[in-house]
């Protein structure tokens, strides 16, 4: 009997879930006109908390194929740099949550404009913004402009909000197609409901489509929940509750984040 209740409660208590993709994006089909800044592209698959800033823009030309999952449609284009006194083409990514996974991996399609050439844009990780991490990978093919599935190598942070950069550093007229990114880690969510913590959330055997969550701070919260699959389903901001109503039953771990504290908590839908 004492085997079974220490059983339970490693259940209730801890989700281990395999390899997963936290984050994906193929910039849609293009939507807009053939070159469409970032800032004005409304085509994205992810909205709030994630961001997209910078001066590049999506394309509706030589769009990816070539390889396993290549959605063609649309891609992020980084145009040339050819002189120091112009701005470097970049798109940042921000609001990942990465905070409840390991052994993270970034993967992406890469189309490099010049034949013969093997430069590649920077790509760079960061936990706050502003102190950036390089991540390094090359292309297999460097004498043909097609399309390749590159993995980078190098230290992902886990962070609430992890930023990720694509640059295409000063060149000589050399643009670069990037389409398909999807950040994968293992997901390893402890949650404990016996321990003091820092957020009050209830229900967590739910039936009508609210969940509360409060804090001595009182302040917004960044949400995430999984299901039994560690597949995000819901992620958004509220100050005290939160609408679960189009979730089907099942078991879900809930991720609140506020003012760099993280908890996690599993629910029922019933």
């Amino acid at each position: 009997m004492k085997n079974i209740y220490t059983l339970l409660t490693l259940l209730v208590t801890s989700f281990v879930f395999a390899q997963t993709t936290i984050y994906s994006e193929n910039f849609g089909a293009g939507t807009g006109s053939t070159n469409t800044v970032i800032t004005s592209y409304g085509g994205f698959q992810n909205s709030v908390p994630i961001t997209y800033t910078g001066n590049s823009d999506i394309r509706t030309t030589f769009t990816s194929t070539g390889y396993t999952g290549a959605s063609g449609g649309g891609c992020l284009f980084l145009g040339a740099t050819t002189t120091a006194t112009l701005p470097e083409k970049f798109i940042t990514i921000s609001g990942v949550d990465t905070s409840q996974h390991n052994n993270l991996s970034l993967s992406f399609g890469h189309y490099n404009g010049v034949t013969g050439n093997s430069i590649v844009p920077k790509v760079e990780v960061s936990e706050d913004g502003t102190n950036w991490t390089s991540l390094s990978y090359s292309r297999i093919v460097t004498n043909a402009s097609v399309w390749e599935y590159v993995t980078a190598a190098g230290t992902i942070p886990t962070t609430p909000n992890l930023r990720i950069r694509f640059t295409n550093p000063v060149s000589s007229n050399i643009g670069f197609r990037v389409d398909d990114i999807k950040l994968k880690g293992t997901q390893t969510l402890a949650v404990n409901n016996v321990k003091k913590e820092h957020f009050n959330i209830y229900p967590t055997v739910v039936t009508h489509g609210i969940i509360c969550i409060t804090s001595s701070n009182n302040q917004t919260k960044n949400v995430n929940i999984y299901d039994s699959s560690a597949k995000l389903v819901i992620s958004r901001g509220t100050d005290k509750e939160i609408n679960i109503s189009q979730l089907p039953k099942g078991t879900y771990v809930m991720n609140v984040e506020e003012n760099g504290v993280v908890e996690s908590k599993k629910f029922i839908v019933q």
